[in-house]
């Protein structure tokens, strides 16, 4: 699968995104259940997608920023603009 973690196939983006939630989330010293809660959404599923299982829809992007409490832009902060084949 071209644009993937070739030993998972998960998409690279969706790596990053995943990678990019944990880092602020620890940074902001919460936890999992305390990031989905202030999102609205299920623990387990944010944890999914922390892992790289699911992606989110552009809705939650927003709740998901302010549970971090940073703006939208910065989850996407530091992620390769074109992922490595």
């Amino acid at each position: 699968m071209a644009n993937s973690d070739s030993s998972t196939g998960v998409p690279a983006r969706r790596l990053a995104f995943g990678r990019r939630l944990r880092a602020l989330r620890t940074r902001a010293g919460l936890t999992q259940a305390a990031v989905a809660a202030a999102a609205g959404m299920d623990r387990s599923f944010y944890a999914e997608v922390e892992a790289a299982i699911h992606s989110v829809s552009a809705d939650r992007i927003p709740a998901l920023a302010r549970a971090l409490g940073v703006k939208p832009h910065e989850l996407f902060q530091d992620m390769p603009s074109e992922p490595a084949e």
